[in-house]
């Protein structure tokens, strides 16, 4: 008659040799989508509001006036300018509500912690490290709080910094709008 303890061995190795197998089964888990939430772009025309979640396919646009594929919404803003998704080719297929560029309009997508953006109109380029402080831009056409520098864009705009209330000059903000177009900072 087999002990107790004789009968536990090769049940606990066949427990062990089944656990093992089943995890070397595991297909690897899908690789989470990028948000894409880090930054946004906006270009305001008198007809038309072209929106970005690619900084590439921004500075294109800027330069050019086009872009790999535009995306009229059918749709306007409380402005009466068309809404238009300017996007990359290979998004030209996705479904709206994996476009960030589309889900920051909606409001439906929270922005990264290194969040970046700006709205350009007029010749006024407004810089925002926040996301809520564009969406009141859009919403009240001005910033409530900001700091101004005439003709430091790159082609000589306007350019405003968004700010709170309690926030001073954006030294980093500026230093980085700087860096995302090309501009070679003075010394000062």
């Amino acid at each position: 008659m087999m002990s107790a303890k004789s009968m536990f061995k090769p049940v606990s190795i066949a427990l062990l040799a089944a656990a093992m197998a089943a995890c070397s089964n595991h297909a690897p888990a899908p690789k989470a989508e990028s948000l894409n939430n880090e930054d946004w772009y906006q270009v305001r025309t008198e007809e038309n509001l072209y929106l970005f979640d690619d900084a590439k396919v921004y500075r294109d646009f800027v330069a050019s006036g086009k872009a790999p594929y535009l995306k009229d919404l059918q749709e306007k803003d409380k402005y009466g300018q068309s809404i238009v998704l300017a996007l990359r080719a290979e998004d030209q297929g996705k479904d709206l509500k994996k476009i960030a560029a589309y889900q920051f309009l909606k409001q439906s997508l929270p922005p990264a912690s290194n969040f970046y953006g700006e709205i350009r109109q007029e010749g006024v380029i407004f810089v925002s490290r926040r996301y809520g402080d564009m969406v009141d831009v859009n919403n009240l056409g001005e910033p409530i709080f900001r700091h101004t520098e005439i003709a430091s864009g790159p082609n000589g705009e306007r350019v405003v910094y968004l700010l709170q209330k309690e926030e001073k000059k954006p030294e980093k903000l500026i230093k980085q709008f700087q860096v995302n177009n090309g501009i070679t900072p003075t010394k000062g």
